[in-house]
């Protein structure tokens, strides 16, 4: 059986090891996410914009393609968006692992870990990030469908309604 000491030394470790754990957590998912979906969105901007230039089309003449434009720019604006609440979601969880991990729990037999400060703003950050970057993959799909099909929500509306 483990003194109470030796229980707390374990706990403040393993707290402490938590939160490195999750910092570099943080650094390497917020990195892949925003270079995966920054990839995605702003190869097919920078393609398109390639093609209009290729075609030697002006200003005047994009008037088919500001649909997949607006698409391309709104999943790169979601992609960066996505990857700041990933970096700040696991931002608050390192902050929670520093909060829980006293160091006066080593000593003192009254004092436990504390309660960790972020658990509503982790939740948050969690969706946010989730759902900023499904939208930017939706997106890129629907840059994509404009390109193949022009204006497919008149399509899609025509399809489902007509």
């Amino acid at each position: 059986m483990l003194t109470r000491e030796q229980a707390a030394a374990i706990v403040y470790n393993d707290l402490k090891e938590s939160q490195r754990a999750t910092f570099a957590v943080a650094a390497e998912y917020g990195r892949w996410l925003i270079a995966s979906l920054v990839l995605i969105n702003g190869g097919a901007l920078w393609g398109l914009f390639s093609f209009i230039g290729v075609a030697g089309l002006k200003a005047d003449g994009i008037g088919l393609y500001t649909g997949p434009i607006w698409s391309f720019i709104i999943g790169i604006v979601l992609a960066m968006l996505s990857g700041l609440g990933a970096w700040y979601n696991w931002s608050l969880h390192y902050d929670n692992y520093h909060h829980m991990a006293r160091h006066d729990m080593l000593w003192d037999p009254e004092k436990w870990i504390n309660d960790p400060p972020h658990n509503g703003s982790i939740t948050i950050s969690y969706w946010f990030s989730i759902v900023a970057g499904v939208g930017s993959l939706i997106a890129a799909v629907t840059g994509g469908a404009f390109i193949l099909h022009g204006n497919f929500f008149a399509t899609l509306a025509d399809f489902v309604f007509g």
